[in-house]
């Protein structure tokens, strides 16, 4: 026999002799680490559910309606919404103010060169520093910018879209003409109105706390004569 196959018997005698330690070897491994789904005296492991979502919160301000509108600063993206600068008041002009709405109109329906010559013929005017005078011609150009937009937006608000410029400037001035005259109309008929509710108000408000219920130790007494309020007379100098 030659060496070579010696050598190959040799080496399939011993791999003979170590096949049964191979294979309790991997019995016991078997059952250190059992396959999936062939475990003994255990249920299949089920796949984990994913987890709930919670439920959204609801929004304790939104259901007393709309009130939140966004913020003006990044640090508050939120604001309330409310109507100012009278909130929760309802303002009727006066004619005070509607005559000085009218002045104003006026002044918004001149050109830039009718301005600078009624400015130059004022008194109070030359008698300014230049940043008073800058201020005032600045804040005139803010009124007619203000007075523009809200004309235009109407003017979409309306559904008119498409008119020129010159369209546009006459549906301004026709715009407010007639608002001014609204106003003027409406303050004449509910002013009165607004007016004798506000002293009935303020008259209840007055008869309901000027006695209060624990007085103000040291505060005079004030009786009560009819809807009168009369006032004790101060005590007599010694």
């Amino acid at each position: 026999m030659s060496a070579y196959f010696r050598f190959r018997a040799v080496r399939a005698g011993k791999i003979s002799r170590l096949l049964p330690a191979l294979a309790l070897a991997g019995l016991f491994l078997a059952e250190l680490h059992p396959a999936r789904g062939q475990m003994t005296n255990a249920a299949p492991v089920k796949p984990s559910a994913p987890p709930a979502v919670p439920p959204v919160p609801e929004d304790y301000f939104q259901r007393y309606g709309k009130i939140l509108t966004p913020g003006t600063e990044p640090t508050h993206p939120l604001k309330l919404k409310m109507p100012l600068p009278d909130v929760g008041q309802i303002k009727i002009p006066s004619q005070e103010e509607i005559d000085m709405r009218q002045k104003l109109e006026k002044l918004a329906d001149m050109s830039d060169d009718e301005i600078r010559t009624n400015l130059v013929n004022w008194p109070a005017f030359t008698k300014m520093t230049l940043a008073d005078e800058g201020a005032m011609l600045q804040r005139i150009q803010m009124f007619r910018d203000t007075r523009a937009h809200i004309a235009q937006d109407k003017a979409r608000a309306l559904g008119l879209f498409t008119l020129k410029p010159d369209q546009m400037a006459r549906f301004e001035k026709e715009y407010w003409d007639q608002r001014l005259q609204l106003d003027r109309d409406l303050s004449r008929q509910f002013a009165p109105i607004l007016k004798d509710r506000e002293n009935k108000i303020n008259e209840a408000l007055f008869r309901e706390f000027s006695l209060p219920a624990h007085p103000v130790p040291g505060a005079p007494a004030v009786a009560q004569e009819g809807n009168k309020p009369v006032v004790p007379p101060p005590p007599a100098a010694h």
